[in-house]
């Protein structure tokens, strides 16, 4: 009698170890290797990326526009969107300053004049074609 495909998902399903009862890791609880008593990170093959100049900023700047900070008149403005294709590590801390002298434009105009300039400055330094390497709204 034919009972179906040993890959079938019925087969599969048959052999099934529940959540509860999968291995964990010692250390910090989530699933844990196969043969191993630790996850992927504890037991050393997990390697975060290194930081490099830039990575810190550029997180900040992804948090804030994951809440909502990043003003879209300020991605709307030729300075920013002059910055893409620049690599992270100019980029990324040129537009925080940017984001954090936005709020004091008003108060404070030669200052805001002036990081404008910078980052003017920098986005026309670089020379050759300008690939984007942004996020979306790096790139408005």
């Amino acid at each position: 009698m034919w009972h179906g495909s040993p890959n079938s998902i019925a087969a599969l399903l048959r052999c099934q170890v529940p959540h509860a009862l999968q291995r964990k890791c010692k250390r910090c609880g989530k699933l844990a290797l196969r043969g191993q008593v630790h996850c992927t990170m504890h037991a050393g093959r997990w390697s975060p990326n290194p930081d490099r100049a830039g990575r810190a900023e550029s997180r900040k700047l992804a948090a804030m526009e994951r809440a909502g900070l990043l003003p879209f008149d300020l991605l709307a403005l030729p300075v920013w969107r002059n910055l893409n294709g620049i690599p992270t590590a100019q980029r990324a801390p040129t537009r925080l300053v940017l984001v954090l002298a936005w709020d004091k434009r008003q108060v404070a105009p030669l200052h805001w004049a002036k990081v404008q300039r910078q980052a003017l400055d920098l986005a026309t330094k670089q020379p050759g074609k300008k690939y984007n390497t942004a996020h979306w709204y790096e790139n408005i």
